[in-house]
């Protein structure tokens, strides 16, 4: 893997702008970053920031669709397109959320999620499911379509929770 290296950039960290910063990244892994310039050998790409800002990642941990797709969709298709969207604006991290639904597409979903999993070389990469609702309150529910909320039964969401090793985030009503 070729290494990279990028200069001239200002560098957002936790408390300040470190500029004039440079990154240097070996492999898929960043092995130094700081203030000035560093020597690196004439193997390696340079990138001249020109004194644009350079930053993390973002994680998106709640996010529903983008690129004209819908996680709702359910389909290896429309998670990629959302993947390959976001990735573009600077999310390198997502959970892919779902909508209050019937049961059945909820599993679609989670389906639809497995195999995008094993595709996505190129977008976002998926951190783990986000289910929202069905479980909601009905005061509460912002956006959710009222006739898909439901009180939560245990036999329901053990079956959901035993089918798939991806969720992570599950969004209910605490009451």
């Amino acid at each position: 893997m070729q290494s990279i290296y990028i200069n001239n950039a200002r560098l957002i960290s936790n408390d300040r702008i470190v500029y004039p910063g440079y990154v240097y990244v070996q492999g898929s892994k960043i092995s130094d970053l700081g203030e000035g310039d560093i020597n690196v050998g004439e193997d390696v790409k340079k990138i001249d920031a020109c004194g644009k800002y350079l930053s993390p990642g973002f994680i998106d941990i709640h996010i529903h669709g983008g690129g004209g797709y819908d996680f709702m969709d359910a389909t290896v298709e429309a998670f990629l397109g959302i993947a390959n969207t976001h990735v573009q604006y600077g999310t390198t991290g997502m959970c892919p959320t779902s909508l209050t639904a019937e049961t059945e597409n909820i599993y679609r979903v989670l389906d639809a999620y497995d195999s995008a999993l094993k595709e996505n070389k190129q977008g976002s990469k998926f951190l783990g499911v986000h289910l929202e609702g069905p479980y909601l309150a009905m005061g509460q529910r912002g956006a959710q379509d009222p006739k898909y909320i439901r009180n939560p039964n245990p036999e329901e969401y053990k079956a959901i929770l035993a089918y798939s090793d991806h969720i992570v985030r599950w969004s209910a009503a605490p009451e």
